[in-house]
């Protein structure tokens, strides 16, 4: 009995294998069966791809007032606080000012007893100088009354420089933002003593904010005010953009012999902040190379490669070595020739085998 039931198993197991084995296809065949993808396709060519030095920055407000008053007095009222935006011109700290307003009233009391005493003056002198036109009046009281003339007019102008001198001293009991930023520190309170010269609160600008950074000797001749540099920051959403070459300082640090450049970078919206570090990209050159999209680039862990299309239009993967990159460029070293077709997009859906339609 066992020796009939296994050749009627081998004889069914068999027609089975047959039967599915004429169906059967090889991986570029069932790829071939499928429909094209689409994507946009790059030939690869050499062409010239800058060459940058990097360089380490830091973060400057544009503008930076530390504000002090000129004249000793207590302070009377704080109207910021720090990290509050201010405007050109918003009186920020205002001190004690009714000694100084008390001064102002006495100086133009003063002016107006000097003009009072100029106008008698000039009165008086007309009178004589048409009395002694007639004779009736000496040379000795000519000369008096025009004396007397001067000096009233002398006591004008320095009652007017009182009145001058009490009102800037007015001016300065109102601290004031010298344009707009953000208060960054403040040193007093209300009922504190101010005294001349020691900062009271401190103004940056930051709309703009400057980079400052060191090149070395070999690359300083390469880079002109105006000029721009990528600049690359940590903060999210910003890491990279676009500055502008301000100045560059035409002597070296003799310690380090590397030169200043200063650096200026838009900020709209206030996201850079002063003492943050930053990389400044310079382009200092341009090198003949192979080079792809980085849009065209696999990624697999630590390996890098590309979709490359074979003699027959089929996609391969093939592992490449990169080198530097440039906006939106990578150079290849090694992997690829120049004239290969690869693919630069859509690269999340493709395997190999697959034919591609080429998209614009």
């Amino acid at each position: 009995m066992k020796e009939n039931i296994f050749p009627g198993i081998s004889a069914f197991v068999s027609a089975l294998l047959l039967a599915t084995g004429c169906g059967s296809q090889g991986p570029d065949q069932q790829s071939q069966a499928l429909p094209a993808l689409q994507a946009p396709l790059f030939t690869a060519s050499l062409r010239q791809l800058p060459i940058f030095t990097t360089a380490m920055g830091t973060l400057e407000p544009y503008e930076k007032a530390q504000l002090a008053t000129r004249i000793m007095g207590q302070v009377k009222r704080v109207s910021v606080e720090e990290g509050d935006r201010v405007s050109a011109g918003q009186v920020m700290i205002q001190l004690d000012s009714r000694d100084i307003s008390s001064r102002v009233d006495q100086s133009e009391a003063g002016l107006t007893a000097a003009k009072s005493q100029l106008n008698n003056a000039r009165a008086y002198y007309e009178r004589i100088k048409k009395l002694y036109s007639e004779q009736s009046a000496t040379k000795q009281s000519l000369d008096n009354a025009l004396t007397a003339y001067e000096a009233a007019e002398a006591a004008v102008k320095a009652a007017e420089g009182r009145v001058i001198e009490a009102g800037t001293s007015l001016h300065y009991t109102n601290i004031t933002a010298p344009f707009s930023g953000f208060v960054t520190s403040r040193s007093v309170q209300k009922g504190d003593m101010a005294s001349p010269g020691i900062p009271l609160v401190t103004v940056e600008m930051q709309d703009s904010m400057k980079i400052l950074t060191t090149v070395s000797e070999k690359d300083v001749g390469m880079i002109s005010v105006g000029d721009t540099a990528w600049v690359e920051t940590d903060v999210p959403g910003l890491e990279r953009r676009m500055a502008k070459v301000e100045a560059v300082v035409q002597g070296a640090d003799p310690k380090t012999r590397r030169f200043r450049i200063k650096l200026v970078v838009a900020n709209e919206r206030g996201r850079l902040r002063s003492g943050m570090f930053a990389r400044v990209y310079f382009k200092t050159g341009s090198v003949e190379t192979l080079a792809v999209p980085d849009s065209a680039i696999v990624r697999r862990g630590q390996l890098t490669g590309l979709f490359v299309l074979d003699q027959e239009s089929l996609t391969r993967l093939r592992w490449v070595r990169l080198g530097r990159k440039s906006d939106s460029s990578v150079e290849v070293l090694s992997g690829l020739a120049p004239g290969e077709r690869v693919v630069a997009g859509g690269l999340r859906l493709l395997r190999e085998g697959r034919t591609v339609e080429e998209v614009h």
